[in-house]
């Protein structure tokens, strides 16, 4: 599969639902992940479907923004909007990067 392949099929799986079988189908066993710490040592819990912007896809990379609107235990509900970046090798996701823009977390 190619990356615009990849990318097409891994947000399907996101626009249904389908988050941990997009990570099991398409994640490299040795995927490079870059992301904030801030909040993945938090619990969340998901308020609203998320919002996916379409795709946009360079060479072996393709990107995404996200917004969804999320409980964070420690926080409290919040708008978690971020845009994602992932690099495809041999149909398969090899690196992952998330930048957040969600201040309230941050500061907190």
């Amino acid at each position: 599969m190619n990356t615009q392949e990849v990318a097409d099929k891994f947000i399907q799986f996101w626009r249904d639902g389908k988050n941990e079988d997009a990570i099991k189908a398409f994640y490299s066993d040795h995927t490079i992940h870059q992301t904030p710490g801030f909040l993945y040592s938090r619990k969340m819990e998901q308020t609203d479907a998320a919002e996916i912007s379409e795709l946009l896809v360079v060479g072996e990379y393709f990107c995404l923004r996200l917004k969804m609107d999320v409980t964070l235990k420690d926080i409290g509900r919040s708008t978690l909007n971020e845009s994602w970046v992932f690099e495809v090798k041999g149909g398969k996701i090899v690196y992952e990067r998330f930048f957040n823009y969600n201040t309230k977390a941050v500061l907190v």
